[in-house]
């Protein structure tokens, strides 16, 4: 979800627990994503609209590697059942050190793992059903990558 552009009926945003404080900057739209698939409701990308954003890179905020990770692990240990939690870090692990290799931000980046993971039992768990998981992954978006 781009966070930039949202249109959410205003009993569905209510209904779901609106934006999550704790996920600052980064994954907020991802987890009330998971929350809205997760109270049975879809999401509709309008790929023929377009949005003008100045071509930039999201490393330009010093604090972004660290708060995307920290933020990451804190989505999976809110949304995701306990057995699918390892998996998709592994795979965002993977994915940001190889990134880090020609980005750099390996050290924000492990940092805001750290801090993550320290803080995970602060995040209220309201893990997806498996049967979320199964519509999120027929629809092209399995909750793991």
């Amino acid at each position: 979800m781009t966070e930039g552009v949202v249109l959410v009926r205003r009993r569905v945003f209510e209904e779901v627990g609106r934006w999550e404080s704790s996920i600052f900057l980064y994954h907020e739209g991802l987890d009330l994503a998971y929350r809205f698939w997760s109270a049975g409701y879809t999401g509709w990308y309008a790929a023929e609209i377009r949005m003008h954003h100045p071509v930039s890179s999201p490393a330009r905020h010093p604090q972004f590697y660290r708060l995307a990770s920290r933020n990451r692990i804190s989505v999976a240990y809110r949304s995701l059942p306990r057995p699918l939690i390892p998996l998709y870090l592994a795979v965002w692990t993977a994915i940001t050190l190889v990134r880090a290799v020609s980005g750099g931000g390996t050290r924000e980046s492990l940092a805001g793992m750290r801090e993550g993971w320290a803080r995970r039992r602060d995040q209220v768990r309201r893990p997806m059903s498996w049967r979320t998981v199964g519509r999120l992954t027929r629809a092209g978006r399995p909750p793991v990558i």
